[in-house]
Formats: structure tokens, C-alpha cells, sequence
């Protein structure tokens, strides 16, 4: 503290013992630096001497020289010292006024330098603060408070402890917004807590002279409650730094082990016990409770900055990564110090926690336990560290084997009717396995059971894929022999004519058409789900008649760029180039003088830095007279590469130029047809076929033999550079011809013959005539929420059981003539037995489960009473129609798409679906939930049945 002037001044004048003519040294503790006058006036003219002593022996010179003086110049010398008592010793100090080294009443310039109308007599207790309030004041002085306040104590000491400990700014502004608050950073646990990790921070406590960090010490302490205590006792047991690591810890030992868990649990936490010093700030069995407090809001703190990283900008985002990572592996090095191997396991925090709910899962995979493994999922995901940007592949990893294994659980067959069963299957279900594989196998796992889960997890879904596509190719070689005609199936040659051509003629669109050479359905599935994030997504094939869902086509065989791509423009069956594609595009009659126009690769490059594509692409975009065709070839030249992609992703991002033709599609409205010309298999240690007449890596000419990993193609459908000729594909997808690539296509594999078809149009954007907007596409088995929990089939009900059921349900509704319904949950169709003429029960006939569970609920009184209380309530068809929908869409649905699905406008979808909330959530019970994204609503089937009293 530097004293000035006026402190001097008035410390003299109030000392009753400095009586004139009697010569007396007055040592004062201040900053030995002295800029004011030699010879300093006071009281009744009177003057006093004032020197600066930086030294003892300084101090004692001072002394000396001015007690040998005699009577020459003024009879009290003050010298300022920042020496204590002790380094001064008693000879010297029995000499001086006082025998001590004194301290200036400084509450009347502490209340001034912060403009005060007062001091708080609990702030004048604590006898060290003043000293250290002048001697921690900043450069230009503490800021004033405003208004005419009392300096508190908890104001006084909220300020020093900000800045002696450089823990933030002291605002007094915020002090007058919220009086009684702490004005800066909040001194709580989690404000000491980051202190404590900033370097030097838990030093600058301990540089502080003895009173004032003990002041200090008992303060924070009151503000930051039992965690603070012991935060400080580890900054005082010089265990600062590591205090967030060893808190982690902490919460593993006190607060997720159980000591029945660990006969040596005692053990481990008297061992770390011992780190809070040898004097800790409670003992006993608070001692527990000090740790445990301590554990939750390191836990706590330590969540946040996750938290705070994920959403930081990026330089924020690496500093926290580097922080945690240093907290995480520090804690790591405790848990071995303190042999606490076993509570560690049991941490949602600590990297010993997360691997140890890998292992569990593994072992609950390994050992086909579905209710153990659900468990293991959740626990993985509740686990802090899940959600970092280098953790999650890996728990993309688990959970994709876990969708893999509730996949085989539900016994998936391999038959395949027709080759439209086939494909429609492979975008709905096989697609999505082929997704998942490629993840888990992209990388494996580090740990032993993990990886071991993997391995046969993996090895049975291959056996099951290749079963499935071996029929497929059997049914598909029948199907080309006998001319491959599409009928209700969508083939490559009829996308235009029966998908484009309508949403030309109605007119309300220009079309972006985005072909993504060699995307196949599992390729396609993981883009759809993130482009559903921002775009409505919808069936856009008119005259399907079926349920609206994603659709497949059948590529052109061989499934090869210059046949099945060609096909694709051209309308027809065709092979080429380019330029057949530039010059067939536009050349259809449904543009009906239309402007229409192919892009390739050479046509997306730009001719200036801040251009995003080339000259003649951007001019056709940004204007609304042209439908645009773009080819991406991303996909397709990777496969060309000899590695697979690191972890088996594909995002939007890595699909060159997608985003930023999606952006130019959202700015114009267009609506967006994404496809692809033929899919592909990805390469997972497959063998060679040895062969002499290799056309591509998957196909070949005949030479009239097959081996068992191929099958011989022939009819129209097989376009040859001879009219009716036939080729032999490769349906295994671990067979190939040529050398090793990262995958490969031209074979009669599902995922190379199956091309997805996705159509998207901006949210809350009016669709084309015929377009019924899609709720989720995710299989049942994919979603690891909770909300879905497919069983393997079960056998249809006797005939018997049937009977009975009829019987039961058609009492009182003998006049419909009709056999009541009988409902099953486990199987997809239930049977009804039809009577025939005479009365006879005839052949079961197969009934669907979700028109049953509809048309039940109309029937309930429940319902009845729950629209009677409800103005304006959705009509009992609507609300059976809205029902019936989502359960077909597997329970969740956009809130337009629902409207539509009832047969209302768009504009009147979100009042329609709150109604219907109102109708079916019943004693608040959320039978009909709106999802986080505010568009999309889920139907719990379970609870609609217990609500409204249907089982």
C-alpha cells in the first residue's frame, strides 16, 4: 500500500502519544517509496519527517540517526516499511512509538477511493482488508460505487479477490443492478474452479502475506460453499493446478462407486483424502461431504466447458480441447496413483468411464443380450465425452453395430419375390444395413470386446446380405431373360418420363436434377438424414398407389457410367457419352420448349476465386427459365482410389460442390431430384476372379460357365454393343476382376443394380402436384431411442385363434356383414378369415395392423369424451386418417406432411396438429409428441392403446 499525504496526516494527528518536544520515530507499513515533501505539516504547526526504509537495515539507520539527532529539525520521523515485526527484532522496535510497526487507519481512504457513503462494520472487522483494498487498488483507483451505497463486505471483498487473484474485472455497475451480489464473475465453485486452471492462478494466492490469504481463504470459502473449501485446501497444499483432474476423481470415488462394488473402495479414498493437505478444512465423516460437493461441481464445471467447446468458435474450441484433454489425462494419472481403477469405471466423466461402457456393450453384443445392450447404449450416450468431436466416430461405430444386431434380431429372410421387392427393400432396410457395415468395419475398435462383438456381428450380417443377394440375382437374371418389363417399378429409363415429365408439366417448378455418379442407397440414406435437417423431403413418383415412401430404381445393366448414366438422360435404353447426355437431356418432348440443360465436371469449375461455379452453370441457376441437370462425380471417382474413406461417412460436405448447388436450389426454389445412374459395393477384403475377358471390375463377357459368385444376364434390358446380347456379373460383393480399389460397380449386386431417388423442397414449401411429403425413412431397427423395438416375426395366429377373435369382435356389429378385425402387435399383417357365400370360412386373408389399431380408436369413448372438450376438434375420419398415417410412417411425421396425409392445405398444418395433440394427449399423457426441430410430431402407439382403453 503506498500511503499519500492526507493518510499520514491524519494517522499523526490521532495519535494521542506524539507529544511536542520528545523525539519519536513512528514506523508505518506502507510501500517503501516516498514522492511528497521532506518535511511533512500537522497538527498545530508542527512537522514530521517522512523517509522510505525498503530494508532492515535501512529501517535501523533511519532510526538511529534521527534519535542521535538532539534537537535539530522535527521530533517525529515516519518511515515507511514493507518490513514485518519480525525481520526487524526487538532491539530495534523497543526504540521506535508503538514497539511495532504500525498500520494506518485506512477505512476513511478505502470509503473514499471507492466513493462510499460508508463501510460496513463486518468489513472493519476483517482488520487486514484495508491494507490490502489500497494496496490492490488499480492504477487509476477502484471505480466509484453509484448512488450513496455502504462499501460491503462482500463488496470489498469480491473486488480484491478479482483482482489480487485475477479472477475478472470488478464492476460496480452490476453491483447497483443487483445489490447484495457479487459484481463480476460469480465467486462460486465453478469461478474458483477455472481460476485454478489458469497458469500461475493458485500461486497468486499463496504469494499473498499471511493475513490476507487467510482472509481471503475464509472468504471464498463462505461464497463457494463446501466444493471452494476444498478447492482452496488443495491450492493451499500446493495441489492447485491439478484440482479439476483430482475433483474428477473425486466424484468417481464419492459420488458413482459404491463401496459394496469395492471391498478396498475405503482404501482408495483415505489414499486421496490425503491430497487436501495435512490440515483439511473439516475432518470426519464431512470429510466424505466435503469430497463429494467437491466431485459434483468438478463434474459439473467440467460438463460446461464441453458444453462450451462444442458451441465456441473455433481458435475457443481448440483451447478448451486442450484444456479437457490436459484435465482428463492428469485425472487418468490419479486414478493410478491412487489405485482407483475400479470407481473410475463407473465415472460418466473420465476416459476410464467411457472405455469401460465400450466394454459393456461389446459384452452384451458378444453375448446377444438386446435388453443389456439397449442399456449399454444408453449409458454410452450419457457419458460426458461421447459427443466430442473425436470421440464421436467411434460411438457411431457402437451404435451402428448395435443397429446391426437388433437388424439379425429380428431373423431377416432372403427371399426375393420380384426384382421390385428386391430394390424397394434395399432403400428401405438393406441400404441402411449396407450403411452401418460400412462404419463399423471402416475402423473396428481398440477395445478387446468391442472388437470382438464386431467381428461376429459383422460376419453374420455379410452372411445374411450375401443370402439376399444371391436371390436377388437369381430373381433378377429371370426377370431380364423374360424382357424386364417395369411395370409399377421405377427402372432408369423411365425417371424422366415418369418423374420429371410431371413435375414439368405442373408447372410451379424449376427442377435441380443432382446425379452423384455411383451413390448407392446406403451413400444415399446417410445424406438424406442430414438433408432432412433443412429440407422437406417427399415421394415424388405420381402414379405410384402405394404408401408414400423413398423410392428405388433399376439401373440399366451392366451397371457401368456409360450405360446406365446414358439411360438416364436419354429416356431410353441406351450407351454413350457426354455428349449424348448434353445433347439427349434437353432434347425431350415434356419440356414442351422449356429451356433444359446437362452440367459435368469440366462445367463446375469457376473462372474467378470468388466464383462458385462455372459461368454458364451460375447463369443457369440464378435464372428461372432453365431446368438443370448436374452431374457430381465425388462418389464414383473415389471408388478409383485404393483406400476406403477413414470412417465410413459421407456427409454433404464431402460431396464436391453439393452444398453450394443445394444453397443456389434454397435461394430459387427449385425443387431438388437427387440420384444416381448405378450404385456400387464397397471393397472388404475381397478376392479376384481370375478372368481373360474382364469388361470392368464386376462384369465380364461370357464364355459360357458362371462360377458361384456370378450370374449370367441376357434380354433387352442388357445393353451390349450386340442387340441381344448377354453378359456374366459379379452379385458377390467380396468378388472382383481387376485390381484392389476402394470399391467397385458393374455387377448384379442389390447395392449396384438398386439407384436411389430423393426429392427435397424448401420447409414450408407448396409441393408439385402429386408430391407427398415423407416423414423419417429410417428403418424401425435404426433408431436406438426407445421409440421402436422391432421383434423377430411372429407365426400367424391358428385358425382357431382367428375364429375366436372374429366372434369376439363382430358381437353388436352383426349388420356390417362384415369379419371384425382381429389385431396383433408382433407381426406386420394380421389374418381375418373371409366368408364365402355359404357362410364358409375361406383362405385367411392378410389385414393390416395400423388400419386395425385406426379404426379401433374411433370406436373407444374415450375419444368421443376427449373431442367433446375440445372446440373445433379434428373430425373422427381426420383424426383416424392422421392416426393411420403415422403409425404407416413408423410413428413420426412432418406436421405438413401429416396435413397432407388428412388431406388439408399446408397452411393449415400446425393448427390441425395441435388439435390433434389436444384430442389425443390425454391427462397431459404425450401420446402425440412434438419433436425439438418444432415441425415434426411422433406417435407412441403404446400409449395411444393404454390411453384410450384399446387392448
Amino acid at each position: 500500500m503506498r500511503l499519500n499525504n492526507a493518510t499520514i496526516t491524519q494517522y499523526l494527528a490521532s495519535r494521542s502519544g506524539l507529544v511536542p518536544g520528545k523525539r519519536r520515530v513512528v514506523l508505518l507499513r506502507a510501500e517503501p517509496v516516498w514522492d511528497g515533501p521532506k518535511d511533512l505539516p500537522w497538527g498545530d504547526g508542527r512537522f514530521a519527517s517522512v523517509a522510505a526504509a525498503p530494508s532492515p537495515l535501512a529501517v535501523h539507520e533511519l532510526v538511529l540517526a534521527h534519535l542521535g539527532r538532539g534537537g535539530r529539525g522535527p521530533d517525529v520521523l515516519v518511515v515507511l516499511t514493507d518490513r514485518e515485526d519480525a525481520e526487524l527484532g526487538p532491539d530495534l522496535l523497543a526504540k521506535v512509538y508503538k514497539q511495532r510497526v504500525n498500520t494506518v487507519d485506512t477505512w476513511n481512504v478505502v470509503r473514499e477511493a471507492f466513493g462510499a457513503q460508508g463501510v460496513d462494520h463486518w468489513l472493519v472487522e476483517e482488520h487486514w482488508a484495508a491494507e490490502a483494498l489500497l494496496d490492490a487498488a488499480p492504477p487509476g483507483g477502484w471505480p466509484a460505487l453509484s448512488g450513496e451505497q455502504t462499501l460491503s463486505r462482500r463488496e470489498a471483498l469480491s473486488a480484491l479477490a478479482l483482482r489480487r487473484l485475477g479472477m475478472g474485472r470488478y464492476q460496480p455497475e452490476r453491483a447497483a443492478a443487483a445489490p447484495g451480489r457479487p459484481h463480476a464473475d460469480e465467486l462460486d465453485s465453478h469461478t474458483l474452479l477455472r481460476w485454478s486452471l489458469t497458469p500461475g492462478g493458485p500461486e497468486r494466492l499463496l504469494a499473498l502475506r499471511a493475513p490476507e490469504r487467510a482472509g481471503l481463504t475464509r472468504f471464498l470459502g463462505e461464497e463457494a460453499g463446501l466444493a471452494g473449501q476444498a478447492l482452496l485446501a488443495l491450492v493451499h497444499a500446493e495441489h492447485g493446478q491439478d484440482a479439476v483432474a483430482f475433483g474428477l476423481v473425486c466424484a468417481a470415488l464419492w459420488c458413482h462407486a459404491e463401496e459394496a462394488s469395492d471391498a478396498g473402495i475405503s482404501r482408495v479414498r483415505g489414499r486421496a483424502e490425503r491430497w487436501f493437505g495435512d490440515e483439511p478444512p473439516v475432518a470426519g465423516g464431512q470429510l466424505d461431504a466435503l469430497a463429494t460437493a467437491f466431485g459434483r461441481s468438478c463434474e459439473e464445471f467440467f460438463n460446461g466447458q464441453l458444453l462450451t467447446g462444442r458451441s465456441a468458435a473455433d481458435d475457443a474450441d481448440a483451447a478448451i480441447r486442450r484444456l479437457t484433454t490436459g484435465v482428463l489425462g492428469r485425472a487418468s494419472s490419479f486414478v493410478r496413483q491412487f489405485g482407483a481403477e475400479t470407481a473410475a469405471r463407473y465415472s460418466p466423466v473420465l476416459l476410464e468411464g467411457l472405455e469401460a461402457r465400450f466394454s459393456a456393450l461389446g459384452a452384451a453384443l458378444l453375448d446377444n443380450d438386446q435388453v443389456r445392450a439397449d442399456a449399454s447404449v444408453r449409458e454410452l450416450n450419457a457419458h460426458a465425452l461421447s459427443t466430442q468431436h473425436d470421440i464421436r466416430p467411434r460411438v457411431r461405430r457402437a451404435h451402428m453395430a448395435r443397429r446391426l444386431s437388433r437388424w439379425l434380431a429380428m431373423e431377416p429372410e432372403a427371399g426375393c419375390r420380384s426384382v421390385a421387392d428386391g430394390i424397394g427393400r434395399h432403400i428401405a432396410e438393406t441400404g441402411w444395413v449396407d450403411l452401418a457395415l460400412e462404419h463399423v468395419e471402416s475402423a473396428g475398435d481398440s477395445d478387446p470386446a468391442l472388437r470382438a462383438a464386431y467381428d461376429r456381428v459383422c460376419a453374420s450380417v455379410r452372411r445374411h446380405r450375401r443370402a439376399i443377394d444371391e436371390r436377388f440375382a437369381g430373381t433378377l437374371a429371370t426377370w431380364t431373360a423374360s424382357g424386364g418389363s417395369s411395370g409399377a417399378m421405377l427402372t432408369v429409363e423411365r425417371f424422366l418420363p415418369d418423374v420429371v415429365a410431371p413435375l414439368v408439366a405442373s408447372g410451379s417448378r424449376r427442377l435441380l436434377l443432382l446425379v452423384l455418379d455411383g451413390m448407392s442407397a446406403a451413400v444415399a440414406a446417410e445424406l438424406g438424414e442430414e438433408l432432412r435437417e433443412q429440407w422437406a423431403e417427399y415421394d415424388p413418383w405420381p402414379k405410384a398407389r402405394d404408401l408414400p415412401r423413398r423410392r428405388g430404381m433399376a439401373a440399366a445393366l451392366p451397371t457401368v457410367t456409360a450405360v446406365s448414366r446414358t439411360s438416364l438422360f436419354a429416356g431410353r435404353l441406351a450407351s454413350g457419352g457426354q455428349a449424348d447426355e448434353k445433347r439427349d437431356f434437353p432434347a425431350h418432348a415434356f419440356w414442351n420448349g422449356q429451356d433444359a440443360a446437362v452440367f459435368h465436371k469440366s462445367d463446375l469449375r469457376a473462372d474467378s476465386g470468388g466464383a462458385p461455379f462455372g459461368p454458364e452453370l451460375a447463369e443457369a441457376l440464378a435464372g428461372d427459365h432453365t431446368h438443370v441437370a448436374v452431374v457430381l462425380n465425388t462418389i464414383d471417382d473415389r471408388l478409383a482410389t485404393e483406400d476406403r474413406a477413414v470412417d465410413g461417412a459421407w456427409r454433404v460436405g464431402d460431396i464436391g460442390k453439393l452444398p453450394e448447388l443445394l444453397r443456389a436450389a434454397a435461394t430459387h426454389g427449385r425443387a431438388v431430384l437427387l440420384t444416381s445412374d448405378h450404385g456400387h459395393v464397397v471393397d472388404r477384403n475381397s478376392g479376384r476372379v481370375d478372368t481373360e475377358r474382364a469388361l470392368s471390375a464386376r462384369h465380364r463377357l461370357p464364355d459360357g460357365s458362371t462360377s458361384a459368385s456370378e450370374v449370367r444376364l441376357t434380354g433387352p434390358r442388357v445393353v451390349t454393343s450386340d442387340p441381344g446380347g448377354d453378359i456374366v456379373a459379379l452379385w458377390d460383393t467380396d468378388a472382383r476382376y481387376g485390381e484392389r480399389r476402394a470399391g467397385y460397380h458393374g455387377g448384379a449386386a442389390l447395392a449396384e443394380v438398386a439407384i436411389p431417388v430423393l426429392a427435397f423442397l424448401p420447409l414450408g414449401a407448396q409441393p408439385p402436384a402429386g408430391w407427398r411429403e415423407l416423414g423419417s425413412q429410417q428403418p424401425a431397427w435404426w433408431r436406438l431411442d426407445g421409440s421402436a423395438s422391432p421383434q423377430p416375426t411372429q407365426p400367424d395366429r391358428s385358425v382357431s385363434e382367428v375364429v375366436q377373435a372374429r366372434r369376439r369382435s363382430s358381437r353388436g356389429r352383426r349388420a356390417r356383414g362384415t369379419s371384425a378385425v382381429a389385431r396383433s402387435h408382433d407381426s406386420l399383417f394380421d389374418m381375418t378369415l373371409a366368408p364365402a357365400h355359404d357362410g364358409a370360412l375361406l383362405t385367411p386373408t392378410p389385414v393390416d395392423p395400423h388400419a386395425a389399431l385406426a379404426a379401433a380408436l374411433l370406436t373407444s369413448d374415450v375419444l368421443g369424451q376427449q373431442r367433446e372438450m375440445i372446440a373445433r376438434a379434428p373430425s373422427p375420419h381426420q383424426v383416424e386418417r392422421a392416426v393411420h398415417a403415422l403409425l404407416d410412417a413408423g410413428g413420426t411425421l412432418p406436421v405438413t406432411a401429416l396435413a397432407q396425409r388428412v388431406g388439408l392445405p399446408p397452411t393449415r398444418a400446425d393448427g390441425f396438429a395441435a388439435k390433434l395433440r389436444q384430442v389425443l394427449n390425454r391427462d397431459s399423457v404425450q401420446v402425440l409428441e412434438p419433436l425439438p426441430d418444432g415441425r415434426t410430431v411422433r406417435l407412441h402407439a403404446a400409449l395411444l392403446r393404454e390411453q384410450f382403453e384399446l387392448d
